[in-house]
């Protein structure tokens, strides 16, 4: 974490410090110009965008948002302008869009190309003016990858309780966001793992184009999330109290094993203050040191804790069928396929440079089996976000799906809403950027009550025809995920309609 004074006001970068070529977002250089403006210089490596005609024609981007420390003492979203043309790119090669709903800026690559993107200086222009007095400011950036819009298939004829077309056994093609009936003759399933009922067209159904984040939530965004909210909502979104000694684990019960999560108390809270949060993977009580797998994904998420984090994001959970449009892209399914499009993978067993921003595996992909972390014999927790990606790397090496989002098959399970009667009243609505002050997401249309789990985790086995990394695989889509589990992760979403 980054502590930049200035003047009026003190920015902290919270994300994006690493030092990796495939995970490496910077933020700095801020400056107030006036009331109303503030500047940011934004920079990434392993960047790119391709044309509409080279496949798989899209782009990685970089979702800007902003909190302030309100006067009551709460971290609430800072409104920016909600037209593209009232931001600007002062140098660099980049081009923004702003969320009409003011909740943050898309940036992206200007032109074709690929490599580092940036170093940028960015103009944000705020929807309300900061205060004479001082006030303090955070910015935060998350790294996202376009899925374009078009049509997709779901199923892949092998796979448990795999969607389906009507009981034939086939993929089903999604070629709209049209409302889509289900029954024998239409969208369907072999089990009881059925839709509960029609798509309605307001559902995510993953044909129109969305932006999904490049990796899993990691734990030193996490632990800068817990570190915004009140103490209420910190106790609210761990499991243990906020009020704990420096150095306890946060996110699972007092001795119980910590499964490679060291999201950890770095200054308990105390006479109403709410406590700061940040990782010691090392249990050497150094917090923030440079093993303390700041750049790990973060496990250990109830579908509560994942939903509370994109509400305060400005995003929102991505639907499965969104997942396995994200996966697989346009191509026909292959029975048993993982995200990166063969149905062989390549356990990640052997950590180098364990818990630092560098921790990758000894292994390799072949060129038929994706790199994965996942079976009995590896690490017991998740590996690095992005573990697999260097410069040169394709797709298998990467463990990416079509368009570029990583670890969709493996490390851990992704929490997404499903087909159930709850999940069908998803219309897809972004969160507003605030939760209640028990630390709760409170979007009207969100299923609160659970998600399921799609794509598996680090100990997750591939046995025959028990495949949980498998694409189609909804063996646990109805599972519901209330409880927070050591293979349990996410990520978020946020429809293109959405920007300008």
């Amino acid at each position: 974490m980054k502590h930049l004074s200035l003047w009026l006001f003190s920015l902290f970068v919270l994300f994006g410090i690493s030092s990796l070529p495939a995970h490496n977002l910077q933020l700095g250089g801020l400056s107030l110009v006036d009331p109303i403006t503030l500047r940011v210089e934004v920079s990434w490596e392993g960047s790119w965008a391709l044309p509409a005609d080279t496949a798989p024609g899209n782009h990685d981007a970089v979702w800007l948002f902003a909190k302030y420390l309100d006067p009551l003492g709460v971290w609430a979203h800072l409104p920016l302008r909600a037209d593209s043309g009232a931001h600007a790119v002062l140098s660099g090669n980049l081009r923004v869009q702003a969320a009409r709903d003011g909740r943050g800026l898309m940036l992206s690559r200007a032109q074709p190309g690929n490599g580092p993107a940036g170093p940028a200086l960015v103009e944000v222009h705020l929807d309300m003016p900061l205060g004479p007095a001082s006030v303090r400011v955070q910015v935060m950036g998350i790294e996202m990858v376009w899925v374009p819009e078009g049509a997709f298939w779901v199923g892949d004829s092998s796979s448990y309780y795999r969607l389906q077309a009507g009981d034939t056994g086939a993929p089903w093609r999604i070629a709209s966001e049209d409302s889509l009936p289900v029954g024998p003759q239409q969208l369907w399933s072999d089990s009881t793992y059925r839709p509960a009922g029609d798509l309605p067209a307001a559902f995510p159904k993953g044909y129109a184009g969305f932006y999904l984040m490049k990796y899993e939530l990691g734990q030193a965004q996490y632990a800068a999330f817990l570190s915004s909210l009140s103490p209420d909502g910190q106790a609210a979104r761990t499991a243990i109290p906020p009020q704990s000694p420096v150095g306890t684990l946060a996110l699972m019960p007092a001795g119980f094993p910590a499964f490679r999560n060291g999201v950890a108390v770095a200054s308990p809270a105390q006479f109403g203050e709410p406590a700061r949060y940040g990782c010691d993977a090392d249990g050497d009580g150094l917090i923030n040191g440079p093993a303390d797998g700041q750049n790990r994904a973060c496990n250990f998420l109830s579908w509560g804790d994942l939903l509370a984090y994109l509400d305060w994001a400005g995003l929102r959970p991505m639907t499965e069928l969104e997942f396995e449009k994200a996966c697989r892209g346009p191509a026909l399914p292959l029975p048993g396929e993982f995200a990166w499009g063969t149905a062989q993978a390549v356990d990640a067993n052997t950590p180098l440079q364990d818990g630092t921003a560098a921790e990758t595996v000894a292994e390799i992909a072949t060129a038929t089996a994706g790199l994965a972390s996942h079976g009995y014999q590896g690490p017991q927790g998740p590996l690095r976000a992005g573990f697999g990606a260097n410069a040169a790397s394709g797709r298998l090496q990467a463990g990416a799906g079509y368009y570029g989002a990583r670890e969709l098959s493996g490390n851990l399970w992704e929490m997404v809403v499903p087909l159930d009667s709850s999940g069908l009243a998803f219309r897809g609505t972004h969160g507003d950027g605030m939760l209640t002050y028990a630390g709760e997401a409170d979007v009207p249309d969100w299923p609160l009550a659970g998600g399921g789990y799609r794509g598996g985790g680090w100990n997750s086995g591939i046995v025959g025809a028990f495949r949980d990394l498998a694409v189609s695989d909804r063996f646990y889509i109805y599972l519901a995920p209330a409880q927070r589990r050591n293979t349990s992760g996410g990520r978020g979403a946020r429809s293109g309609h959405t920007l300008w």
